[in-house]
């Protein structure tokens, strides 16, 4: 049972609810600003907030943007394992995570300049790239993970060194059409990545199915696959 001293308190609830107001702000002042572009006082007065306020929360705006970015992945991947749970192939879900990308790229037209905006900065200042790095490599092991559990749903297991290379081919890909489609959006179709990511995908099984052990380092059939493997009679 939950003791009254572990309740949120009154004042608890009011700066939870000022720093969600402060990273909505931020969301919108630095769509229509750009990073180096908003201000501290900016985003306080369109949370409706005092900037002693914004610095009560956060230690200015590249914590903000932080924060904010840092949302953004968590909403996204549970958004990608929705769409790998509802396909019923490994190439539907692949291409389903692929043509969200897309989705999120053209209803969010600001978001990917905004990312690289950032990271243009952040690479300079060794403090501020570990930071963003992190956020980085917990996206990466939030793709593998997704991929590992379309994977998995379908009788393959990867190790997590082969998963985390998974994850960071597939963003890598996505931020690398992502970037040729912002300067030529006609260049390339909305339908791309979710192709691609099916035709390696595909690849992968038909793989799997064929060796096994073919797939390292560290990736092998799964002992429901092995299994499978094992009960099959020889030829002859």
């Amino acid at each position: 049972m939950e003791s009254p001293s572990s309740r949120p308190t009154l004042r608890d609830e009011q700066q939870a609810l000022t720093r969600r107001r402060l990273v909505d702000a931020a969301e919108s002042v630095f769509a229509r600003s750009g990073f180096h572009g908003a201000s501290v006082e900016e985003i306080a007065r369109e949370a409706g907030a005092t900037t002693g306020a914004l610095y009560s929360n956060f230690a200015g705006k590249e914590d903000l943007f932080l924060a904010l970015f840092e949302e953004r992945i968590a909403t996204d991947l549970g958004d990608y394992s929705q769409i790998v749970e509802a396909g019923t192939t490994l190439q539907e879900q692949a291409r389903g995570a692929g043509d969200h990308w897309m989705e999120i790229l053209r209803e969010r037209p600001n978001y990917f300049p905004l990312l690289i905006e950032f990271w243009s900065y952040a690479i300079r200042e060794p403090r501020l790239r570990e930071r963003l790095g992190g956020r980085f490599a917990a996206l990466r092991s939030g793709s593998a993970r997704v991929a590992s559990d379309a994977a998995e749903s379908w009788g393959f297991s990867a190790s997590p060194e082969a998963g985390e290379r998974l994850g960071l081919f597939i963003n890598a890909l996505g931020n690398g059409l992502a970037l040729e489609k912002l300067v030529d959006p006609d260049a390339v179709p909305d339908e791309l990545f979710g192709e691609l990511l099916a035709l390696i995908f595909q690849a992968f099984e038909a793989l799997m199915r064929e060796n096994p052990a073919a797939a390292e380092p560290g990736v092998t059939a799964s002992p429901r696959e092995a299994a499978t493997s094992e009960q099959e009679p020889e030829d002859g």
